[in-house]
């Protein structure tokens, strides 16, 4: 590869990092707005949440073809194992404007990835709450496992009480 290639290929690089960096915090804002909707429960607003992140889903992988085509040809240009091609190994091999720019991309995805993981975590947390309440709210109404004096007949079938009310009215 010629130094002019290299040059359009490290450039075509920095692009699809500042790609990434666009779609983590795509990401991170869809996290806020899924706490927000589930805490709302805004049924309509989940459903557009959720077709925004396919559409986007699509379009991403383009961008993670074009990675892999870009790790493909820089691990030819050294000699590497394509696996081998990482932003910091490859930081050791450039100069420069080059290796500057590429060290704040990854400065900038690690702070970003970091803040992911925090805001998965407080994602995940809000969701367990949730089922836990809604769990809690079941054995209320149904009673323990939402089994409540469930019998079975002598060949097995399972008969459910049905005379007695949904919920009991007593204070």
């Amino acid at each position: 590869m010629t130094l002019p290639l290299m040059e359009t290929t490290i450039q075509a690089l920095l692009e699809v990092l500042d790609e990434d960096i666009r779609h983590v915090e795509t990401v991170l804002s869809r996290l806020e707005a899924l706490r927000t909707l589930l805490i709302k429960r805004d049924d309509a607003g989940l459903e557009k949440l959720l077709e925004d992140i396919r559409r986007q889903a699509e379009t991403y992988a383009a961008n993670e073809q074009k990675r892999q085509s870009l790790r493909n040809d820089l691990a030819a240009h050294f000699g590497w194992n394509e696996r081998d091609v990482t932003l910091s190994r490859l930081q050791g091999q450039l100069t420069g404007p080059s290796r500057a720019a590429l060290m704040g991309r990854q400065a900038r995805l690690k702070s970003l990835i970091e803040q992911l993981k925090r805001e998965h975590t407080l994602t995940t947390v809000l969701l367990a709450d949730c089922a836990r309440f809604n769990r809690l709210l079941m054995q209320a109404l149904f009673g323990v496992s939402g089994k409540g004096n469930m019998t079975y007949s002598p060949t097995g079938a399972a008969k459910h009480p049905s005379d007695m009310p949904l919920m009991s009215l007593r204070f």
